[in-house]
């Protein structure tokens, strides 16, 4: 019999595809895998009785408390970050911290050696909690053969292809009720200096969102190019939908939404990618071998940081922007910047080569192994009702935290549900898993085709 393994996903957008990719891997390990949202937390106990769960992280009292909780029993616990670039180092330590002495922790995967060392000094003891560096599983996706679907053929469209990836995920705070940002920042701004101001950041950012649309526009005006508009997973999509509904309609010809969906084949295809200050999503086309550019606004210390300036090139205004794009599409390999963004790779992503979610799945394999629960008499009714739930209606195609009246809800109070509508918007559903477990297994299959 197998050892039973749940994953945890925080956001599917983000998160999902890398968990599947990991979860295939162990599949064909023999373990038995099961990937639910992270609010089923506690369902996922009694419902499938696991030798091991994987957070995202342990940095809410709940579920620090719920790891020792873990311990008792004898369930394996591993964090597993869906975001390590943590450019700040208070910022790095603050979420490499142990939140309580209850916090459980089997095994730590670290992006980087950076992340390691401030795990081990924030207090986690290497003789019971394994610290290790794999970098992220969620980069395989950029290299062969998991790369493979997501790769159109080679002139596939006729206008070069800009991708326009934005990360403005504090500016609807500025449009809900103050207490939600007061919430959101309660632990952060007494932990990190440059948070402290987290209203001039919230502020900044709402500035900052507005003023990308005049980017936006240069670039639809000058009618050259094939646009994709990507929002991070974490923002509102709605700012973008109602303004795209506004433009005149030759405008929006050639320009293409896309909130939804991995980001792999938006940057595997795309003639030219274009963040906002410090983004992910630069780093990963770098990995592509894609031009890059940088729209950069306030310069504030919380979206853009010193380790990566000189990395891309920078455009301050909207003016510039076409021309500089057509600079760029006109000399790609941007070779300029190879070497720095190398080295930058290496330091903070481990030198990705598209191993990192095999390697983990051996990881958490090794730590199941050695997990030898005792349920009996450790299961009380609550526990019994949320497992039965979380069965129920995932049978039915439904989440555990699925709730039939939240839209009737958000329309009659939309700024007193946008919150819970948003969580409930970003995590997966059973379709969801199924679809991208469908997908690796295709591509896998494809692989021993060949």
């Amino acid at each position: 019999m197998g050892k039973t393994i749940v994953i945890l996903v925080d956001n599917k957008r983000r998160d999902l595809r890398g968990a599947a990719l990991i979860a295939h891997h162990l599949q064909r390990m023999g373990a038995n895998v099961f990937l639910e949202p992270l609010e089923a937390y506690r369902a996922v106990l009694p419902a499938y009785r696991p030798d091991l769960i994987v957070f995202n992280h342990l940095l809410a009292s709940h579920l620090a408390n719920y790891s020792g909780r873990l311990r008792e029993i004898g369930v394996k616990v591993a964090v597993l970050p869906n975001e390590s670039l943590l450019y700040n180092p208070d910022v790095m330590r603050f979420n490499s911290r142990r939140y309580n002495d209850n916090v459980h922790l089997d095994v730590y995967c670290c992006w980087n050696e950076i992340q390691r060392q401030c795990v081990l000094q924030n207090g986690y003891d290497p003789k019971t909690t394994r610290v290790e560096v794999v970098g992220n599983p969620k980069f395989d996706f950029y290299f062969p053969p998991w790369n493979r679907p997501y790769k159109e053929p080679a002139g596939n469209h006729a206008r070069p292809r800009i991708l326009l990836c934005t990360n403005f995920c504090l500016a609807n705070y500025k449009e809900t009720p103050r207490e939600v940002a007061d919430k959101l920042f309660d632990i952060w701004r007494k932990h990190i200096p440059a948070y402290r101001d987290y209203w001039g950041a919230i502020e900044a950012n709402h500035r900052s969102r507005a003023r990308l649309l005049e980017f936006l526009m240069a670039i639809l005006k000058a009618n050259r190019y094939e646009v994709i508009l990507r929002p991070h997973p974490g923002e509102h999509f709605p700012f973008y939908e109602n303004w795209i509904r506004q433009l005149e309609p030759e405008l929006k010809t050639h320009l293409h939404f896309a909130p939804d969906g991995p980001i792999y084949p938006l940057i595997l295809n795309c003639d030219l990618e274009i963040s906002c200050e410090t983004c992910t999503t630069a780093l990963e086309s770098w990995l592509c071998g894609k031009p890059t550019m940088e729209l950069v606004f306030e310069r504030h210390p919380m979206f853009y940081h010193k380790e990566v300036v000189g990395l891309n090139v920078e455009c301050e205004t909207p003016e510039s922007l076409v021309s500089e794009i057509e600079r760029q599409l006109a000399n790609p390999s941007q070779p300029e910047f190879r070497a720095a963004r190398e080295q930058h790779i290496k330091k903070w992503c481990a030198s990705p080569r598209g191993d990192s979610s095999e390697r983990i799945a051996r990881l958490f394999l090794e730590i199941a192994q050695q997990a030898n629960p005792q349920f009996d008499g450790k299961l009380d009714w609550s526990d019994r009702r949320r497992g039965l739930k979380l069965r129920v209606l995932k049978k039915f195609g439904l989440p555990c935290f699925w709730d039939p009246i939240l839209p009737l809800k958000a329309a009659f109070l939309p700024r007193k549900y946008q919150e819970k509508k948003r969580v409930q918007n970003k995590n997966i559903r059973p379709a969801d898993v199924r679809m991208a477990m469908a997908e690796i297994a295709a591509c896998a299959e494809s692989q021993k085709e060949k």
